[in-house]
């Protein structure tokens, strides 16, 4: 049997107690079983990064729904800035078609960053709407590097696109 430090214990205790309602918040927000998943799990990850101040709360469980709020808005955030790159006619508004451009054509608009790995790694959430724990898993890296890779990718493509 391994030692377990006691406030390893009360963080799981919690996170038993409290995860059915925190996934039904995640998913009424986010719409998306994946996504909600991953904003609790990063909530929790940063409850222990954070521990002192987690456990030290008056109201522990207050404290973990405010982290998921937060989680879940740099979500959102990044969810509306990838869609803004996703190139879409005036007509379509907001709203991503139904069928996917031909990639053809979109590696031709932008041949010259489509060949790099976090390019296609971009198309991948922005058209095929994969989550970063979804691509995480499929390339065996962390969702922490995911996002890295994400953030890099999408600098160099406004790099590129900005004149």
């Amino acid at each position: 049997m391994t030692y377990r430090e006691p406030w390893e214990s009360a963080v799981e205790q919690l996170y038993k107690n409290m995860y059915p309602a925190l996934h039904v918040y995640a998913l009424r927000i986010l719409k998306d079983a994946a996504l909600a998943e991953e904003a609790i799990q990063d909530s929790f990850c940063i409850a222990c990064a954070k521990r002192e101040q987690f456990l030290s709360s008056p109201n522990p469980q207050s404290w973990i729904m405010c982290t998921l709020k937060h989680v879940m808005q740099n979500m959102l955030r990044t969810q509306a800035k990838l869609k803004k790159l996703v190139i879409l006619s005036p007509e379509l508004g907001d709203h991503p078609p139904a069928k996917p451009p031909e990639m053809a054509s979109i590696d031709i608009l932008f041949c010259d960053v489509s060949g790099s790995e976090d390019f296609q790694l971009l198309k991948r959430i922005a058209l095929d709407r994969c989550t970063m724990l979804e691509i995480a898993e499929e390339l065996g890296i962390s969702v922490e590097t995911c996002k890295k890779r994400v953030q890099r990718a999408r600098k160099r493509l406004r790099e590129k696109i900005t004149i």
